[in-house]
């Protein structure tokens, strides 16, 4: 449900407006104070006489917006004239409650410049796409866009993009030089942070309590050098300005690092550098960090000498030290591992699983722990990936369900947003402190489309790439739609309002209209002609590639082949002596059987002829000779037939097996 309607004009833009012209007044010391005025606003106009603080949640959230926790309200609500608590519910004294004009001069305020910003925006992206969007779909963009918070979701979506973002993006560039929507753009993103604040109770602000370890992703390390531009590389200053703060008083409180897998993925990003630099690699479309790093590099040792500096600046400028942990699969951390999770994300299999094997470590260093808020969960990654920030939502959101819990930070959060958080925590929120750079609209909308083309224009070059190599298109065309996604700016800082409409298109009907621009210049013809040739040198050295593949696995076949025959003929030895020794085996087998079937016929007849004589010696019995002659014939008879049965069964039948 949108908490806009027609009866209610106020909203969440509005709102965050009138927190931040509020907080400019000196009247106003705490953020306390002001919740105070909305909650006054709230039982004046709702003529309330009694209510309770999950009641009145409603409330803010229906009027402006607000979802505030429960204990902030009620914070906010000691010591207020007019109102007193009894058995967990207000009373209110109406005669006692004043009306604040201040407040309700800048909720007026803010009310009318929203409707004059809002009707602005509409009528440009109906110019844009022939639609006209509802005031409350425009309120949820712009929110999204300017804040990263969704009033519909009553939450905060980090790097949301959507079908408008970059019409939204445009607009503001396009009025670059409107200082009225320029400043009002401003406050409401100001007083956001003012909100954020609020939500996450920081009542008690002045200094970080407990100890906070972050881990950098590499785009943040990067933006530290200045890799990205110095609009992002302003960003991350303004970043390591807040944790430079929080850690002056005496006592470190605030830890940078970085996993051993960023730093696998940085040294991956030099070693492409340094093939570039070599002519191991052909980079026909890069980002700017591969730039910034490969421009002034004629050998591979420039760029290991980058390198090392890179990692120099980060221990000695920054502080910035590999992270130490190396057990992070020992079996003690089994029952907090998050990596039997499965993303289907072909595109980015890699990326989604180095995120979540990150986001398992930082769970791991938690020990399973789950915290409220981003200041207190000791250990958090900071990153402007989006993939790493969509997993980190997501798993948070599946341990909130199943631990039943009402709240949970992240695993990860945006760059922007620990700026933003630590300067308020650190108690410049109602100071005359400047807010840090990355609250500024304008320069938001130029990383947002600076992204956007960058995403655009490696989309395209991937798809020329697979239309030349299906024989769709000549490699003239694709050079010349290749210089084309080149000449597109590929920084923040490079985006002007004046052009942003050709900066943002690739349709067809442009790369087609530059590609005959560029039959017409000899700058472009030479580097059209360079161009190709780097080409036919890359595809050359693919193809080189390609059969020294071909050749090093048909060597390996080989070599397995050879490593098979010699197992193979060590098996079959081998099989020959387990026969042999089977043989042997089975032989002395048959031969103590042989033996011992003659051996009991004889003893038999042993035993026999004692009973015999001693039955004779007992009782006088007397045999014949006869007799005893019959007796023994019988007897060598069946020894002499057992002997010769015997043998066949057990010598004649072990010297045929071992014939065969």
């Amino acid at each position: 449900m949108s908490i806009m309607s027609k009866n209610n004009p106020s909203s969440t833009l509005a709102s965050f407006a009138t927190l931040k012209s509020l907080c400019d007044e000196k009247k106003y010391q705490s953020p306390y104070q002001i919740l105070r005025e909305f909650i006054r606003y709230i039982v004046i106009t709702e003529h309330l006489y009694s209510f309770s603080t999950a009641e009145m949640n409603s409330l803010l959230q229906k009027h402006f917006g607000f979802t505030i926790p429960e204990a902030v309200i009620r914070s906010s609500l000691k010591h207020t004239e007019g109102i007193s608590l009894e058995d967990k519910i207000y009373s209110v004294t109406m005669n006692a409650i004043e009306e604040d004009s201040v407040f309700e001069e800048k909720r007026n305020e803010a009310t009318a410049y929203e409707s004059c910003i809002i009707h602005q925006l509409s009528e440009f992206i109906f110019e844009k796409t022939g639609k006209r969007m509802s005031d409350g779909e425009l309120i949820e963009e712009l929110a999204l866009f300017l804040t990263d918070y969704s009033p519909l979701q009553q939450d905060y979506s980090p790097l949301h993009h959507t079908e408008y973002t970059d019409f939204i993006g445009e607009f503001i560039l396009k009025n670059e030089k409107d200082a009225g929507i320029q400043e009002g753009l401003n406050r409401i993103r100001e007083g956001s942070i003012l909100y954020m604040g609020l939500c996450y109770n920081m009542g008690e602000t002045g200094s970080i309590k407990t100890p906070l370890s972050l881990y950098l992703g590499t785009e943040i390390l990067f933006s530290l050098a200045g890799y990205n531009g110095q609009i992002h590389q302003q960003f991350a200053n303004d970043f390591f300005e807040q944790v430079r703060m929080a850690n002056s008083g005496g006592q470190k409180k605030i830890f940078l690092h970085y996993f051993s897998e960023i730093k696998e993925e940085i040294d991956d990003f030099f070693d492409n550098a340094s093939d570039i630099v070599e002519g191991r690699k052909k980079q026909l479309y890069s980002k700017p960090a591969m730039i910034a790093i490969t421009n002034g590099c004629k050998t591979s040792a420039e760029v290991a000498i980058k390198k090392s500096d890179f990692y120099h600046m980060l221990k000695s400028s920054f502080g910035i030290t590999e992270d130490e942990c190396k057990d992070y699969y020992d079996e003690i951390h089994f029952s907090s591992n998050l990596e039997s999770l499965e993303y289907n994300t072909e595109e980015s299999c890699k990326k989604a699983e180095l995120a979540l094997k990150l986001i398992s470590h930082i769970n791991k260093l938690r020990e399973g722990v789950q915290c409220r808020n981003d200041i207190d969960s000791r250990h958090i990654i900071i990153t402007n990936a989006g993939i790493t920030l969509h997993i980190s939502k997501e798993q948070s959101e599946i341990i909130k369900d199943e631990s039943n819990l009402d709240c949970i930070c992240g695993f990860a959060i945006s760059l922007d947003r620990i700026t933003s958080l630590l300067w308020y925590k650190l108690g410049n929120g109602f100071s005359k402190k400047k807010f840090p750079s990355n609250v500024n609209a304008l320069l938001k909308a130029r990383v947002v489309l600076s992204s956007s083309i960058a995403k655009n224009a490696e989309k395209e070059y991937t798809e020329v790439k697979k239309q030349y190599e299906a024989g769709i298109i000549s490699m003239d065309k694709v050079a010349a739609r290749i210089i084309t996604l080149r000449h597109k700016p590929n920084l923040p800082e490079e985006l002007k309002g004046d052009d942003i409409d050709e900066s943002m298109d690739f349709s067809p009907e442009y790369l087609s209209r530059y590609e005959e621009q560029y039959k017409n210049t000899q700058s472009a013809l030479e580097e059209k002609t360079k161009l190709i040739k780097s080409m036919e040198e890359d595809s050359a050295r693919k193809l080189a590639e390609k059969e020294e593949k071909i050749v090093s696995q048909e060597a390996v076949i080989r070599g397995k082949e050879d490593e098979n025959t010699i197992l193979r003929n060590k098996l079959l030895e081998y099989q020959r002596i387990e026969e042999e020794k089977n043989k042997r085996r089975k032989l002395i087998k048959n031969i103590l059987l042989f033996v011992w079937s003659i051996m009991w016929k004889i003893l038999i007849i042993i035993v026999g002829t004692v009973i015999i004589v001693a039955l004779q010696s007992k009782f006088g019995w007397n045999f014949t000779p006869v007799l005893f002659v019959v007796d023994a014939a019988g007897l060598a008879w069946a020894i002499l037939s057992s002997i010769i049965k015997a043998k066949n069964k057990y010598l004649t039948k072990n010297e045929k097996d071992n014939i065969s």
